[in-house]
């Protein structure tokens, strides 16, 4: 089931900040570990070092760079989703705001999967989980799949949406690292503000991106209550919501 876009109005007109560009180098080498044959399928590149070849890396954790994008999606559909049908639709964008095992296969096997994701409009980038409560070392190795996988897909050709992602200050240096500028970005919100402190990390969030990346547009997937946008309404960027697939699935079910 596919979620619709629905976009929040707003009347201010919206400030541009001059940002300095971040330290980058592109990647010419695919790293192979010490001593495998690359001809071993069993012990080949497991950690997807060929995705970095041409690619943008930014210092200092060589966070791969997602390109901007100003396309707005009119609907989303999970990886899960995506991946049942027998026929893609080329007026879907692909997202991954559910469970991380139920996408970890792309990880795992990214070629295998590209050429049916490629028949969809484009995808959000991969939203493997980041926690406040993590070791920082394992929000950066997140923070990095996602990145890589968003920005080898858009590489070959397919468009791609960054999703953006922060879990605390300390986050933001490789958060925000492979992130556009002036560009659409996503959010994913579904399950966050429910809680009033989160409500309020949420929105101090929200005026963080803003400030660092300057969207054009922002996609939220979940809910705008609260007033969470506003910080992003304030500055006058538009705000596109898309519900839930399971709220949209439970709205139109139907008795038998």
């Amino acid at each position: 089931m596919a979620s619709s876009r629905r976009t929040v109005s707003t009347d201010v007109n919206r400030p541009l900040f001059l940002l300095p560009a971040p330290q980058v180098y592109t990647s010419e080498f695919i790293p192979q570990p010490a001593g495998t044959p690359q001809s071993d399928p069993l012990r080949k590149d497991i950690f997807n070092g060929r995705l970095l070849k041409d690619l943008t890396l930014v210092h200092p954790y060589q966070i791969p760079q997602i390109d901007p994008c100003l396309a707005i999606p009119e609907k989303l559909v999970s990886f899960t989703e995506a991946m049942g049908r027998h026929a893609p639709d080329p007026t879907a964008w692909v997202h991954f705001y559910e469970d991380d095992y139920k996408f970890e296969r792309w990880w795992k096997h990214p070629e295998k999967y590209f050429e049916h994701l490629s028949g969809f409009g484009g995808i959000i980038s991969p939203d493997f989980s980041l926690y406040a409560n993590m070791p920082a070392a394992q929000q950066i190795a997140n923070t990095y799949k996602n990145y890589l996988l968003g920005a080898w897909a858009q590489h070959r050709g397919l468009p791609v949406i960054a999703n953006v992602r922060l879990t605390t200050a300390q986050s933001i240096s490789y958060a925000l690292a492979g992130s556009p500028r002036h560009s659409t970005i996503a959010l994913g919100l579904h399950g966050c503000i429910k809680d009033k402190d989160n409500r309020r990390q949420v929105m101090e969030e929200m005026r963080v991106i803003c400030d660092f990346l300057d969207p054009a547009h922002i996609l939220i997937y979940g809910s705008e209550a609260y007033g969470v946008a506003t910080p992003a309404l304030e500055r006058g960027i538009p705000v596109h919501v898309y519900k839930p697939d399971s709220w949209t699935r439970s709205r139109e079910r139907v008795a038998a």
